[in-house]
């Protein structure tokens, strides 16, 4: 249980508590280990169990009714997901399965909701996250309304950039999303975005190898925005 604890360290909900309230919510937790592409949650499931991410990372998307995934977001060290359900008591709006090998904690809903009314730092800790959340989806909603395909490819490619590696050539990305999951993060689909990067290449501003995007030109891709 020791071993529980310091692992709950690294959750960031879990920041301000001390060692002791740490040991309680061991108590509280089941540790799973999940293999790499496997589904933790289903959309509309009618579970609502929270669950604190101690290694590896998972993807939390939904599903329309023919089938096309629109991702929400990755969720790796520190993070958690499955709060709404536990708050709301609704059917699950998301699924989520591991982008990795992943170990994670599960607390009952209970239990969770009694941490919140318990603990006004951890409730708060949580209120941040949900209005970082909330943020993020406001800024995904005006990005699907307003901006064209071309705008959404940059902001994508950009924010990727901002975890690449500078090399002789270009900014490396690697390794890189697919086309298919590209797609997916900004509400498009994968033969669109795969005729922009064609033009982006065509155009000298990245080139593009298997699971390696490279962006030649950075200062050109900024200004398509402008």
């Amino acid at each position: 249980m020791e071993t529980h604890a310091r692992l709950l360290r690294v959750i960031a909900l879990f920041e301000d508590l001390s060692k002791e309230e740490l040991a309680h919510l061991a108590r509280l937790c089941s540790i799973s280990r999940y293999d790499k592409h496997v589904q933790i949650i289903g959309q509309e499931d009618r579970t609502d169990d929270v669950f604190f991410v101690l290694e590896g990372s998972v993807r939390i998307s939904s599903y329309s009714p023919s089938g096309r995934e629109i991702t929400y977001n990755d969720v790796g060290l520190g993070g958690l997901f499955g709060e709404f359900a536990a708050v709301d008591g609704l059917p699950r709006s998301s699924s989520v399965v591991t982008l990795s090998t992943c170990v994670v904690a599960r607390m009952t809903a209970p239990e969770f909701t009694a941490l919140l009314q318990s603990n006004g730092r951890v409730a708060f800790r949580l209120l941040e996250v949900l209005v970082a959340k909330l943020r993020a989806m406001s800024e995904r909603v005006f990005d699907v309304s307003a901006l064209g395909l071309r705008e959404r490819v940059r902001k994508e490619l950009l924010q990727l950039a901002t975890g690449g590696a500078s090399t002789r050539g270009g900014l490396l990305i690697k390794p890189a999303p697919t086309h298919y999951e590209i797609a997916s993060r900004i509400g498009s689909h994968r033969e669109a975005v795969s005729r922009e990067f064609s033009r982006l290449e065509s155009e000298g501003i990245v080139e593009v190898r298997r699971r390696e995007i490279r962006i030649l030109d950075l200062v050109r891709l900024e200004r398509l925005g402008d």
